[in-house]
């Protein structure tokens, strides 16, 4: 069974995340091991912290190999590629609808909001204008 494009993509995106943590634990390794070479002379070195470290590193590395393994056993098939290609397409053209319904709803508020804003103008000068007469 051939994976689909999607399973590929997703397997993909892991890959990258752990190659991403895989470069942050590298770089913690390099930094635990010069500041234990730097502080060897004076303290006793954390091997316990340094071994954790690698132990995460070499799990980071696992990961990694067995998700770029996986990857080139299921390659992208052409085909598939093909078939999801085509079918943005069509959820391009309903997001372009949806934008104008949108687009036209939206205009159909503004003007109600400019109507209201009108009607709420107006009843405020008949409101004054009766008051002014009740004082008379």
């Amino acid at each position: 069974m051939s994976a689909t494009v999607s399973e590929i993509y997703n397997k993909t995106n892991i890959a990258l995340d752990t190659l991403s943590n895989l470069w942050q634990t590298m770089l913690k390794v390099i930094e635990a091991v010069s500041a234990t070479a730097a502080a060897s002379l004076t303290v006793e070195p954390d091997l316990v912290e340094l071994q954790k470290i690698r132990k995460e590193y070499e799990l980071l590395m696992t990961t990694l190999k067995t998700t770029v393994e996986w990857l080139q056993k299921n390659p992208i098939n052409d085909n598939e590629l093909n078939v999801e290609a085509a079918a943005p397409s069509a959820d391009v053209e309903e997001r372009l609808e949806l934008q104008a319904e949108s687009e036209r709803i939206n205009g159909q508020l503004k003007r109600l909001l400019n109507q209201s804003y009108s009607l709420q103008f107006q009843l405020e000068l008949f409101f004054t204008s009766a008051q002014q007469t009740l004082l008379k």
